[in-house]
């Protein structure tokens, strides 16, 4: 996995106000590296955001109570079952609220379908 200490910081950051948020957040972290492993990952916006040339296609954000996981064009992607949030011209999330919550609002789906949208 790629170290970034900058990330790091913030991972460490997240576990000292949710240490069960923050497993997630790092196993969801190494899921996007696995399907994007030449992504740019930086920390901006107070959480970790995930971009490839021309654009961001998720990130990651601590909440209180649930990690947002959001899509810059979440409009554009495929939600049968209305997991997706969010009412804005483009930008949609996922509340994930605990780990069966990965599987069940179709993470892993969702990065890989956001990462290979085509914007062209």
């Amino acid at each position: 996995m790629k170290q970034n200490k900058t990330i790091e910081t913030l991972l460490e950051e997240f576990e000292i106000l949710n240490p069960e948020l923050a497993v997630l957040i790092r196993s969801i972290r190494k899921m996007i590296l696995a399907i994007a492993p030449e992504c740019e990952e930086k920390v901006m916006y107070g959480g970790i955001i995930y971009a490839k040339p021309g654009r961001m296609f998720c990130g990651l954000f601590l909440r209180k109570k649930h990690i947002s996981v959001e899509f810059d064009l979440g409009h554009l992607l495929t939600d049968k079952n209305s997991f997706l949030e969010g009412s804005g011209k483009f930008r949609r999330h996922l509340k994930i609220y605990n780990g069966e919550e990965v599987k069940l609002k179709l993470v892993e789906k969702f990065v890989k379908e956001s990462f290979s949208l085509k914007t062209e």
